[in-house]
């Protein structure tokens, strides 16, 4: 595994920064294509998810999560409480305030992992789609490996000799 792959999956598994971070960084700094770029990017941002549904019990038993908890607390994310996990609401919000925040209002009422997994996958591969069209459609953000490699090294249109 390279350097680059691995910094890319652990930016995207952060839960601060997370995908508008790691898609850019793979896209125009590593020259990952667009399907590349999003076939890990989902995956690795799941991951907050399971690790607050794994570790839930751990986390409640501390004073400052409660209390990050509270100050957290806003008039979205009590509807999205009072829900119950609802398909559109979870799936509007989780890319917003994180889908690691999500799963863990979702455990602190009482809703399985299972009930919001779906609604939480399809609003981050949501937020990554328009990530990445947006890294494609900037200036150097081709997505064209063999292209852009060519450019770095100067061999775009060097006709090899006989």
């Amino acid at each position: 595994m390279s350097g680059g792959l691995l910094a890319y999956i652990l930016l995207a598994m952060n839960p601060i920064g997370g995908l508008p971070i790691a898609i850019p960084f793979a896209m125009l700094k590593l020259g990952y294509s667009a399907w590349l770029t999003f076939a890990i990017a989902v995956p690795c941002v799941y991951v907050q998810v399971i690790v607050i549904d794994v570790c839930w019990n751990q986390l409640n038993r501390w004073g400052r999560w409660r209390a990050m908890f509270e100050k957290r607390r806003s008039p979205r994310l009590e509807r999205l409480v009072s829900s119950g996990g609802a398909f559109v609401p979870t799936m509007i919000i989780a890319p917003i305030v994180g889908p690691w925040v999500v799963m863990a209002f979702m455990r602190y009422v009482q809703v399985p992992q299972r009930k919001v997994a779906l609604p939480i996958l399809v609003g981050m591969s949501g937020l990554a789609s328009i990530l990445i069209a947006l890294c494609a459609l900037a200036p150097g953000g081709r997505t064209n490996d063999g292209i852009a490699r060519a450019e770095q090294a100067g061999t775009v249109g060097a006709v090899a000799a006989p």
